[in-house]
């Protein structure tokens, strides 16, 4: 089948089924990863089709409920953790959903602080894990791990560590976002300042960029490898799974 990651010429960016661009993703360990796009657009979604690349993983769960999250320990068997645990067996449990209790706003972010901590410590220097923020503006700006958000991002790499985040806000994120992932994901947006950051990953024509992400339609995607510069849209099929408790 031919490669559907094409270098975009004369201003078009090839459209391409999901089943292609999975066949020739490759994601390598220690390569970061961004998702960025509105709420409800399939961000979790796209994770739950690409997770299964990554062997050790851990998903930091900042929501006090979510549906999508569920189905994670549900049907693909991720321990859900309410706190850390450092001696827990990587080989029995190696993809975890650390979520900790939210019973109030207060309680929710004092929670998550304690919690997180320790556990972002422990993963960067065991090395080797994927690390999955379901919203790094939550944790940038209300948790203050932004620094390690970074951190990750620049040392990462020689630690075959893989950084993932979802955000809905790109103008409010960390820049290093932009240029030190190699796989990003963008869904429709059409705020003027959220386009002018996306915009502005280097040596890439920003206009098309803008465009496209602007005119995106629901649930497609707009992928860009920022090192090989392929550049590609599909649209994700739909993962089917019960949570807990789920119809």
């Amino acid at each position: 089948m031919t490669n559907p990651f094409h270098i975009v010429r004369n201003g078009e960016i090839p459209a391409v089924d999901f089943a292609s661009f999975y066949e020739h993703m490759v994601w390598n360990q220690g390569e970061h990863m961004a998702m960025i796009g509105p709420t409800g657009q399939g961000k979790t979604n796209l994770f739950m089709l690409l997770e299964s690349l990554r062997t050790y993983v851990t998903i930091f769960a900042t929501k006090p409920r979510d549906e999508r999250l569920d189905i994670f320990e549900s049907a693909l068997k991720y321990k859900k953790l309410t706190e850390w645990k450092p001696k827990l067996s990587t080989e029995k449990y190696p993809k975890r959903i650390l979520w900790p209790h939210a019973t109030s706003l207060r309680q929710s972010r004092a929670n998550q602080t304690r919690v997180f901590g320790p556990a972002l410590d422990d993963i960067f220097g065991q090395g080797s894990w994927t690390v999955y923020f379901d919203e790094l503006w939550w944790m940038s700006y209300i948790l203050k791990f932004s620094e390690d958000a970074k951190i990750f991002l620049q040392q990462g790499r020689s630690l075959d560590l893989s950084f993932v985040c979802a955000t809905q806000r790109p103008a409010w994120v960390p820049l290093e976002i932009y240029d030190m992932s190699t796989h990003l994901f963008f869904w429709a947006d059409n705020d003027r300042t959220n386009l002018n950051r996306i915009s502005s990953i280097g040596s890439f024509d920003s206009d098309l960029i803008r465009a496209k992400v602007a005119t995106l339609r629901r649930h497609e995607v707009l992928y860009i490898n920022t090192r090989d510069h392929f550049m590609c849209t599909f649209i994700p099929p739909l993962v089917v799974l019960k949570s807990k408790g789920g119809k």
